[in-house]
């Protein structure tokens, strides 16, 4: 990906782009970067997208072939035709053939590293493969537009938004932009406006699921769970949001402890002072189990599931018949 925007900066832009793998957003986001750079969208003449699996093969050929019509470069972009993941009529011969004013994008989700296509693409073109970034990527992602727009957000805050909205790219952009324009002219993104703004149906979900894994109700922690996934919730966003809660009532129990009060709670955690009374119930059901061992699993969990070595939906459901057993 680096290299596309050097491509980009240097005005170096080569022949033929593939950008593939399941992440959507980024694949979008590097093809506009790719085809702004080229041609203007609104020039009919020479921007041309081909979408879709019924891949119309001697149309983007003859396409390809053709002259720019007064302007420098003719740009293609050919979305989901699955032509990496089956025979493509030796289509690579012909594009040899192509004017160097052509440039093609192919945005697929799959290829076959097998295929001719993909081995001429390899010494003709750039492939990029698009994966969902890591979490620290995330956090980083997320600062970065909170710089563009001159506001700030703070790590309670961000934790909270991640755990509420989760890692899909393009809902997290959406929900940065409705964050965005709630806040207007102030400079600061606060816990209170990502409650505000981005939590939905989910989050009462959460506190449910957290009541019902503490009391030791395994079947209705589950059955929560399985209500998470069907309202679209990744399940490391659960796991976040679940990590996030544990380390918060470790938090507050500890300032309980120290004799803190409710005020001073919610300044020191940034907590709404109405989830404190749910905090502080959670806090005393639970039956002496350590915090910091819930905590310590489900770090444990996250790190499995990013090296593969349990999938990740499997991975929450083990923490919660764990923790609820």
């Amino acid at each position: 990906m680096k290299k596309i925007v050097q491509d980009i900066k240097n005005n170096e832009i080569g022949r033929f782009y593939l950008l593939y793998g399941p992440e959507g957003y980024l694949k979008l986001q590097y093809r506009d970067k790719l085809v702004n750079a080229l041609v203007s969208k609104d020039d009919n003449m020479n921007y041309t997208v081909f979408d879709g699996k019924g891949f119309d093969s001697k149309g983007f050929l003859d396409m390809g072939e053709t002259l720019p019509f007064f302007s420098d470069n003719r740009v293609i972009v050919v979305e989901n035709s699955g032509i990496f993941k089956k025979s493509s009529d030796n289509i690579e011969k012909r594009m040899e053939e192509f004017p160097e004013s052509t440039h093609v994008i192919f945005v697929e989700s799959e290829v076959d590293k097998r295929l001719t296509l993909w081995k001429w693409f390899k010494k003709n073109g750039y492939a990029a493969e698009m994966n969902a970034p890591g979490e620290n990527d995330i956090r980083k992602w997320i600062g970065k537009m909170c710089r563009d727009e001159n506001k700030q957000i703070y790590q309670n805050a961000v934790e909270f938004f991640i755990g509420s909205v989760g890692f899909d790219m393009f809902r997290i952009h959406n929900e940065m932009e409705k964050l965005f324009s709630y806040i207007g002219d102030r400079g600061e993104i606060t816990v209170e406006d990502v409650r505000a703004i981005c939590v939905d149906e989910a989050e009462d979900t959460i506190y449910a699921m957290l009541d019902a894994i503490i009391i030791r109700n395994q079947q209705q922690a589950l059955m929560l769970y399985r209500s998470l996934l069907e309202l679209k919730m990744a399940p490391r966003a659960v796991l976040s949001k679940l990590t996030f809660h544990i380390k918060r009532m470790m938090e507050i129990s500890e300032l309980i402890a120290e004799g803190k009060t409710n005020d001073e709670i919610a300044s020191i955690t940034g907590t709404p002072k109405w989830t404190l009374g749910k905090y502080r119930e959670q806090i005393k059901k639970n039956d002496g189990r350590s915090f910091v061992d819930l905590l310590d699993r489900c770090v444990e969990i996250d790190e499995w599931s990013k090296t593969g070595r349990i999938l990740d939906v499997v991975g929450v459901e083990l923490l919660i018949v764990e923790f609820s057993s």
